[in-house]
């Protein structure tokens, strides 16, 4: 996820205008929002799939516009481009998995 938001937040920032700190600063605010959603989305995918979803996109939106005075528009920007690139990656490394898996 932290992985991610380094290739979605540069994304996103051409999209909607958005303060951005110096990158130390960013990297552990990015990597303490990764956690925060998985955390959140691990703990209520046993729930359901979809809440998950939209739970993490609210933790998501609350820290963004608390770290990086992001506004409406910007987050939701963030987060669609958000689950477009992690399905993208998520289809990348299947296949690769199973391309290794079957030799």
């Amino acid at each position: 996820s932290w992985v991610s938001l380094l290739i979605i937040v540069p994304i996103a920032r051409k999209l909607a205008d958005f303060a951005f700190p110096p990158w130390p600063e960013a990297l552990w605010k990015l990597a303490v929002i990764a956690l925060a959603c998985n955390v959140v989305a691990v703990a209520l995918d046993p729930v359901h799939f979809i809440l998950s979803l939209v739970a993490g996109a609210v933790v998501f939106f609350t820290l963004m516009v608390k770290w990086f005075e992001i506004d409406f528009f910007g987050a939701i920007m963030i987060v669609i481009v958000s689950w477009v690139v992690r399905a993208a990656l998520n289809v990348a490394l299947a296949g690769a998995i199973q391309a290794v898996l079957q030799g």
